[in-house]
């Protein structure tokens, strides 16, 4: 029997040819990507614009608009917990293996009513916490945790003294991006007040849970350049009777804090002072700060 000429030739090239099919094989396991949908549980839709992150660990990202989360599988240990934080939901821990079990997650969102809202400009005047006009420094670095590393994601948050009135409606929020913006960045800004009841003091850790969202949607806006950002609403923000305490967190939607993003300091100290939103879910106001971040609230009263 004739031996085929061209077969030594073949199983040579073949041979060297599995070689490289292995490397890409694994390769293309260590790129292995995994989508996951995070849903509301009771109203079945979406849940855009979540913070999932490792916790203690570097990977973070943001769900998208229709509740997705796309990652490569190499980014998130096998043991990892997984903290799920943003609009509408208490934080939530899961493992990383619960995660990859499940195509879609459904997170139990909080159930909260305002009261609605019938504004009558003829007879409600305008209150200002806060002033644009104030002078003010520049902010030299965005704010960190204290110990932190330099990529620690970080959020600002401000707590805002409401005072004793009938009613108030909020209509405008005004806050002062500072000169240090190095690019765009999206901004996720959430209102929170605290449960009636509950004590508010400097230095505490309270639970994300004791607080319940201003606002009955996400809120997202684009930071383009410095300087002072307008937030107006769709229809006044009527607060709830006997809330003393409105808290700002302004989350950015960005994997690495690369946009520089920093609030300016105005110098006007009251009613107006730092607070913190710690990964895990839990909120709370410093002790006395000479930092007082500028922003200027508008709202109407009776």
């Amino acid at each position: 029997m004739m031996k085929n000429p061209f077969w030594c030739p073949i199983r040579s090239v073949n041979k060297w040819l599995i070689i490289p099919f292995v490397l890409i094989c694994v390769s293309s396991f260590g790129q292995e990507r995994s989508t996951t949908y995070f849903y509301s549980f009771n109203e079945q839709i979406p849940l855009a614009y979540l913070r999932v992150q490792v916790d203690g660990g570097s990977f973070m990202d943001f769900t998208d608009l229709t509740g997705k989360l796309e990652y490569l599988k190499k980014e998130i240990p096998e043991n990892a917990s997984i903290i799920i934080s943003g609009y509408g939901i208490n934080d939530t821990l899961l493992s990383i293996k619960e995660i990859w079990n499940l195509d879609t997650i459904f997170l139990k969102t909080k159930e909260f009513e305002l009261p609605e809202v019938a504004v009558n400009s003829s007879k409600l005047s305008e209150l200002k916490i806060g002033d644009s006009k104030a002078e003010g420094w520049q902010a030299a670095k965005p704010i960190g945790l204290i110990g932190a590393a330099e990529e620690e994601f970080y959020r600002y948050t401000i707590r805002i003294k409401i005072p004793k009135k009938k009613q108030l409606y909020l209509e405008e929020i005004k806050f002062y991006v500072s000169d240090i913006l190095e690019e765009k960045v999206d901004v996720s800004i959430r209102i929170l007040f605290p449960n009636n009841g509950l004590q508010l003091k400097p230095g505490r850790n309270n639970s994300i849970q004791d607080f319940v969202e201003l606002l009955q949607g996400n809120k997202v806006i684009e930071v383009a350049k410095p300087g002072w950002m307008q937030v107006n609403f769709d229809e006044s923000v009527g607060i709830p009777e006997g809330v003393k305490d409105l808290f700002i967190v302004f989350d950015l939607l960005e994997k690495e804090p690369k946009s520089k993003f920093a609030l300016a300091d105005q110098r006007v100290s009251k009613n107006i002072d730092l607070g913190f939103y710690i990964t895990g879910g839990e909120i709370g106001v410093f002790h006395p700060d000479k930092f007082h971040p500028a922003v200027e609230l508008t709202f109407l009263k009776e």
